[in-house]
């Protein structure tokens, strides 16, 4: 468990998750991962003069089809109400930011881009890929603040630093997300 994500040059957390890409391992077709996690964000709204702090919690479901295909559904929730965003293979672009995958031996690497900075949601899992635990980091690029569209408040966000805690991790056989093929 990661307990805080710094301003991390963005560049370097890239780079350091390259290494890894290959195609889902066989053992992991078939099946969902979900992660559950609460963040508290130092944003605002862009064009507001002020940062102030959201508390919210978030839940990434993944699920790996069996052909290989990843479908992902992000769901936040903070006192304004909650909102999600869904991608297939890639989609992104337009309000919301595309999401990466990239594969190890017993690993799972998600980048979600967003404009000056990434989400990277790193997954290990067990020898059978039955469990799995993870880490959630958003980097920086150089001097930039974050900023994606809200599912929430339909409005794009500036985000300045995130600190993730309680972070859980668990695979079921199945797809999680319905109408994923």
């Amino acid at each position: 468990m990661m307990p805080s994500a710094r301003p991390i040059s963005l560049l370097v957390m890239l780079l350091a998750t390259q290494a890894y890409a290959a195609g889902a391992p066989e053992a992991l077709k078939g099946k969902s991962v979900i992660l559950t996690w609460t963040e508290t964000r130092q944003q605002r709204h862009v064009g507001e003069p002020n940062f102030y702090s959201v508390n919210g919690s978030v839940s990434l479901s993944v699920y790996v089809s069996t052909a290989g295909r990843l479908f992902s559904r992000r769901t936040m929730s903070t006192r304004a109400g909650s909102g999600a965003i869904e991608l297939a293979p890639r989609e992104g672009g337009g309000a919301y930011p595309t999401r990466t995958a990239l594969f190890g031996a017993q690993t799972m690497t998600l980048i979600g881009e967003t404009k000056g900075g990434a989400y990277r949601t790193l997954i290990e899992f067990d020898a059978s890929f039955a469990s799995c635990s993870a880490r959630v980091a958003l980097g920086f690029q150089s001097g930039k603040t974050s900023i994606s569209f809200s599912p929430i408040t339909k409005k794009y966000v500036e985000v300045k630093s995130v600190t993730v805690n309680g972070i859980s991790c668990s695979v079921k056989t199945g797809n999680v997300l319905a109408g994923a093929t």
